[in-house]
């Protein structure tokens, strides 16, 4: 033993831990205007925190049309004033993009307005259509600058004015041309490069934070999409973390046949909620998922982070919902009743309502709750899914530096005590109605502890929805035999 003399003090670690819980931003895959953006954003998580940061990737946060990836920042930033939202942009002007030649152009105050969505200004290509005559030469094309306006649309602004008629080559993004094999992505065998779905997976590497849900406005009534963006979804990084998906029943659907598309596409899964009609506020028009991801984001800032809420009820930020009619292609308003919705959300569909304090969303089940189907609470019950979770999620972000550590019996307690205390917290602010962990005998016989694998026991309940509130009301003569001292 070394000889010492003297004193020192040393610091040594209490085993105890204060739980930290991790952002959990919406994630939406799909299409965005990166010609007004950056060009790079291809396949890539791009997380959002601001507008400024949404101006700088993808041009701003106006709803520029085609593009779900502008209607969720739209909805986000515009309607609820949320953030964060994680942004997957699948859309690659080198397969996604086409040429458009228009004529008969004139330059208004030296400018000219070309009233195309996804124009890159790279690809522009100007002259005149009046040929100079015999023996002389055509005047060249006054320099000129570009900038976009809120609709999306491109401005050319020339430096001098220019009185001939114009004929102007634009290529131009097409949303329209990504299809659901875009979105579900693949990862490259020979550079390992991934694409759609497959990127999910460097999000927490990237940025630290879980995926919280994913929505894909436009495309998750592909059977096959949904699927695999429901596997994906909760089981991001090979398992570690879990989520959900949010879907729209195609917008042609009539109220009468919803439930017969779910129930035909098998779009039932306990990770999974399925909204039934899009949102119409002036003259946008959304996608009731990204409405419902939104207020999900909402309901976590307002109870910290925690995902302890409904989203039903709350405000839709909407004034009416409709379907596309399928002959006409013209939007058909829905006024659905509280008894017709009620037949959506027992057969798992959310939709949304009038109530007297406005629209709201309507329906607390997730898409696995349907007549004969499954009964299990977590799996029924949106907050339940939803705790289950990020009660997941938050353990295993805490206790990752727990793994490969020598586990003394004072460190299995430490572990055990520090979730006692965490889980203690939520019950104190009523974000659960108790839990409690143990370290059972049973479930750790000695040869597997001696071969390093233990096993703690989690129980929690969550904070039951109040969705059936009856109030009995009956006129009763006591009040008068009291008043009149019969």
């Amino acid at each position: 033993m070394q000889f010492r003399h003297g004193l020192r003090v040393n610091e040594i670690d209490s085993g105890e831990k204060s739980y930290l819980s991790l952002k959990t931003p919406v994630v939406v895959i799909g299409a965005a205007p990166i010609n007004m953006g950056d060009l790079t954003c291809i396949n890539e998580p791009i997380l959002i925190q601001n507008k400024e940061e949404a101006t700088k990737y993808f041009g701003g946060v106006n709803n520029i049309k085609g593009f779900n990836i502008s209607e969720t920042l739209y909805t986000a930033f515009q309607l609820f004033g949320v953030s964060p939202v994680i942004c997957i942009n699948v859309l690659d002007p080198a397969k996604h993009s086409e040429v458009e030649i228009i004529q008969d152009i004139i330059a208004k105050n030296a400018t000219v307005k070309i009233e195309r969505t996804g124009v890159l200004p790279d690809g522009i290509i100007i002259t005149r259509m009046n040929s100079a005559k015999e023996g002389e030469k055509t005047s060249p094309i006054p320099q000129y600058e570009t900038s976009f306006d809120d609709n999306g649309y491109i401005d050319i602004h020339f430096e001098s004015e220019i009185t001939d008629p114009l004929s102007i080559s634009v290529k131009k993004l097409n949303p329209e041309l990504v299809q659901a094999s875009d979105i579900i992505g693949k990862v490259d065998i020979n550079t390992l490069k991934k694409e759609g779905l497959e990127v999910v997976d460097d999000i927490f590497s990237k940025y630290s934070v879980i995926p919280g849900m994913g929505i894909a406005p436009g495309y998750t009534h592909d059977n096959e999409l949904r699927t695999i963006m429901n596997t994906k979804f909760q089981d991001v990084n090979g398992g570690k973390w879990k989520s959900i998906i949010i879907a729209d029943i195609p917008e042609t659907t009539k109220y009468g046949d919803a439930i017969k598309w779910k129930k035909e596409n098998n779009a039932i899964d306990p990770e999974q909620i399925l909204c039934y009609g899009k949102g119409v506020l002036g003259d946008q028009v959304l996608h009731l998922s990204t409405l419902v991801a939104c207020e999900l984001l909402r309901g976590n800032a307002v109870n910290d982070g925690v995902p302890c809420d409904s989203p039903s009820n709350k405000a839709a930020k909407i004034s009416k919902i409709v379907y596309k009619d399928a002959a006409t292609k013209k939007y058909m308003d829905i006024s659905l009743d509280e008894k017709q919705a009620e037949l959506l959300n027992e057969n798992g569909i959310l939709t949304a309502i009038q109530t007297t304090g406005g629209f709201v969303f309507w329906g607390n089940r997730t898409s696995a709750f349907q007549p004969g189907g499954t009964t299990e609470k977590k799996d029924i019950w949106i907050h339940a899914k939803r705790m289950i979770q990020f009660i997941c999620n938050t353990i295993a972000i805490n206790n990752q530096n727990e793994v490969d550590k020598k586990m003394p019996i004072t460190r299995v307690i430490a572990i055990r005590d520090n979730l006692n205390q965490w889980l203690s917290s939520l019950k104190s602010e009523e974000k659960i109605l108790g839990a409690r962990v143990e370290f059972k005998k049973i479930d750790n016989p000695g040869e597997n502890v001696a071969n390093g694998k233990f096993v703690w026991f989690i129980a929690f309940g969550d904070i039951p929805i109040g969705e059936n509130l009856n109030f009995n009301v009956m006129n009763s003569s006591e009040f008068a035999k009291e008043i009149y001292q019969l």
